[in-house]
């Protein structure tokens, strides 16, 4: 079954259809050669016919002196036997009969005399079949002999039939059978067929060679084709002529270069977008008209979860708690991009709605890009909750110097003691004020990359020694243990060394401050790795673990009334670690609660 179908699939391609067009052409052509030799060889004869019997007419007119006297001796010279040889034709097949038409009516027809075959078996069956004819029919009917040059079938074959009305009443009618010529006409015949079988012949292979010269190129380019179309380009197809194949050749080369060249600016168009939505932070879903998700990149499906990415526009929007439909997005939104706000599992969400059209501006669908706007909204928190710790913490020092000042100008004045303690409030409270704005002009300057860093070939190990040597008095008035140990020979780095004496100073002073009486305080300074690293460990009160990961905000403090009446800022380790990170290098912080707290600082030995 396979054969056949790919047999007939084979007769069916263009170059068989060459060669069936050769063929049909050779066929057509000799066609027309057997129509015409067989029509012209007819029409010979017949002209051949007809002149021998007026040639053969005149003849004995002329001999015989006188049409009368020559038609009546000529009906005599047939009614006794004579023969028609004189008519030139060959007399085998000429025949001839004549007819009177007085006698029209009689049995026999009026024939006088017949040459035919058949006429003497039968007269009166010849005389029925003769009558058919048209041109003796016309005769009978009054009008003049009619020219018939159409072979006529009678009882004894075809033949040409010619009439000759010398008188009113007499009508010389001559046959010809085609028996005459058929044999010619048959070997005519039999030569046109073997012409035709070689022609066929002929046209069939030099049809199959030229149509192959044809097709081979376009083959070659056809499987050309399918490989372009599996993404295989390859080389290119050797142009072997100048004709149309060879530019049909040149232009599809040209295609297939530039199909490539093309297809590799889509594929690394496409690569890019979708490594931008892979890679993307928001997420990103696309609806075709009918509200399918047609697309969604992973931060979409990490911030929504699968069962909702792939959920249908309708239940997308439920479960997003948002009151939109399609159709007023594509249809009826004034703006190409829509926006609305949402909650997602303790998460901000912004929710942004634009339609996507085809090359004809067409509308095909929509795009949703979801952005978690949580971390603005906690900087935006923040940015509040500064803004009213700095008030405070401005309002509570002025406060308390407008209050003491407003008494001392009220007559507390005229009291040396109560006016000199409350000017050591006055100015406990103004440097307290000189502390904050102080840090705050230092956090400033560490956001805007303002400061002037001094950096220098430091000793870390130096510096924490004069720094534990130094707040000694601060810890033993709390009866506590305050040691440092150097692990290993710690090379010198290149830091500020003010501001690395700010954050060792400052997470010391803390353990020191959130240690109770009889409490321990350990510095280390070593290596680990490619950093140098300073640890700080205490047997202070602890930090809850909720609180941990806020410790390093501005003006956060586990214990705010605690803190403030040890006089913090709550800006020291905010500073500390800008610092820390301004060296490129870490802090981090651990604790619990009851069992004191390990703050650890990294440094590269290359900052």
């Amino acid at each position: 079954m396979k054969f056949w179908k790919g047999f007939l699939r084979l007769l069916s391609s263009l170059q068989w259809k060459l060669v069936y067009i050769f063929i049909s052409m050779c066929i057509i052509l000799v066609s027309v050669v057997y129509v015409v030799i067989n029509t012209g060889l007819q029409n010979i004869y017949y002209d051949s016919f007809a002149n021998s019997i007026e040639t053969g007419y005149k003849n004995w007119i002329d001999v015989r002196g006188g049409v009368p006297e020559a038609n009546q001796k000529l009906t005599e010279y047939f009614t006794e036997g004579g023969d028609t040889q004189f008519f030139g034709a060959n007399s085998s097949f000429l025949g001839m009969t004549v007819i009177d038409l007085t006698k029209i009516q009689t049995s026999t027809g009026g024939i006088l005399y017949s040459s035919e075959k058949g006429y003497t078996d039968d007269p009166e069956a010849f005389a029925n079949n003769i009558k058919t004819s048209e041109s003796l029919m016309s005769i009978w009917a009054g009008n003049q002999p009619q020219k018939n040059e159409s072979l006529i079938k009678g009882p004894n074959g075809k033949y040409f039939e010619y009439i000759k009305k010398p008188k009113d009443n007499l009508i010389f009618y001559f046959t010809y059978q085609e028996e005459a010529w058929l044999p010619i006409l048959e070997k005519f015949n039999y030569l046109i067929l073997t012409s035709a079988l070689i022609a066929v012949f002929l046209s069939l292979l030099l049809g199959y060679m030229l149509s192959k010269t044809i097709t081979s190129p376009i083959i070659s380019v056809m499987h050309k084709a399918e490989k372009v179309a599996e993404g295989d380009f390859g080389e290119q197809l050797a142009v072997k002529s100048e004709d149309e194949i060879g530019n049909l050749t040149r232009t599809f080369n040209y295609m297939s270069s530039e199909l490539k060249k093309t297809l590799s600016e889509i594929s690394s168009e496409k690569n890019k977008v979708e490594t931008i939505l892979n890679y993307m932070a928001d997420g990103v879903i696309a609806f075709d008209l009918k509200g399918m998700a047609i697309h969604a990149n992973p931060a979409a499906t990490k911030l929504l979860g699968s069962d909702v990415v792939n959920s249908p526009f309708k239940e997308f929007a439920v479960k997003v708690g948002l009151d939109v439909r399609i159709e007023d997005i594509v249809y009826f939104e004034e703006s190409p991009v829509r926006e609305s706000d949402t909650i997602l599992n303790d998460m901000y969400v912004k929710v942004y709605f634009a339609v996507f059209t085809d090359t004809n501006k067409k509308p095909e669908g929509i795009i949703v890009v979801l952005h978690d706007d949580t971390e603005q909204q906690k900087l935006d928190s923040m940015r509040r909750e500064f803004v009213a710790n700095v008030s405070h913490e401005l309002r509570t020092p002025i406060t308390s110097i407008k209050s003491y000042t407003e008494t001392l100008l009220e007559g507390a004045m005229e009291d040396q003691e109560t006016s000199k303690r409350f000017l050591c409030v006055i100015d406990s409270e103004a440097d307290r004020m000189t502390r904050l704005v102080k840090d705050l002009l230092q956090l400033s300057r560490l956001d805007n990359q303002q400061m002037n860093w001094k950096m220098e070939c430091v000793s870390l190990d130096t510096i924490v020694k004069t720094i534990v040597e130094r707040l000694q008095i601060e810890a033993q008035r709390k009866h506590q243990k305050l040691d440092s140990y150097v692990i290993g020979d710690i090379p010198a780095i290149s830091a500020d060394k003010d501001r690395m004496e700010q954050v060792i100073v400052n997470l010391i002073s803390n353990s020191i401050k959130y240690t109770s009486e009889y409490g321990e305080i350990t510095v280390y300074v070593g290596i680990i790795y490619n950093d140098i690293y300073v640890k700080v460990t205490d047997t202070g009160i602890g930090i809850p673990s909720e609180s941990l990961p806020r410790v390093f905000e501005r003006f956060y403090r586990v214990d705010k009334a605690r803190s403030r009446d040890m006089g913090g800022t709550g800006l020291g380790l905010s500073i500390a670690k800008e610092i820390v990170q301004a060296h490129g290098g870490t802090i981090n912080i651990s604790s619990e609660i009851g069992k004191g707290t390990e703050v650890t600082v990294k440094l590269p030995r290359e900052v």
